[in-house]
């Protein structure tokens, strides 16, 4: 096995330890193919849409340890994304006051996501939280259907 066949097995938390900090471009890199090419997206439409700047943050969480990516926008989180090999997960949380809005994009969203809302678990008597994974340019659009019910887009 070659150099670059160990760093394409290699997972994501010992690719970049703690003390190697990586970038956007990084990240999308070890994503790779479309999926890397929508993190990129992300990125510039959290930019464009609400001028949210990604925070790299590392985690030593025992369920996604490794360095992760937030959007905030005057204090209100569009969650925490995740890069894996061919996708990226994002944990978000929906405020309960939310939840009517919520139920009218339901329809619009694929219907194992909406199902994931309607089963997602209690987040300290706050909201609703949940993990899903994008994968493909459907998947990064119900993203920005949910993130527009937290703060509609400026543009």
């Amino acid at each position: 096995m070659d150099q670059m066949d160990q760093i394409e097995q290699m997972e994501w938390k010992d690719l970049f330890p703690p003390e190697t900090k990586p970038d956007i471009r990084d990240m999308a890199i070890f994503i790779g193919g479309e999926a890397g090419d929508l993190w990129l997206a992300l990125a510039d439409y959290m930019e464009r849409a609400y001028q949210a700047k990604p925070k790299i943050t590392y985690s030593v969480c025992s369920g996604k340890p490794g360095w992760n990516v937030k959007f905030q926008k005057s204090g209100q989180s569009f969650g925490t994304f995740y890069p894996e090999k061919g996708s990226f997960s994002v944990l978000i949380v929906i405020s309960y006051k939310l939840d009517s809005q919520m139920q009218e994009i339901l329809p619009a969203l694929n219907p194992e996501l909406a199902e994931a809302y309607r089963q997602a678990g209690d987040f300290m008597k706050n909201g609703k939280w949940m993990m899903f994974r994008i994968k493909d340019a459907a998947g990064l659009e119900d993203f920005k259907r949910i993130a527009a019910v937290k703060i509609p887009p400026m543009q």
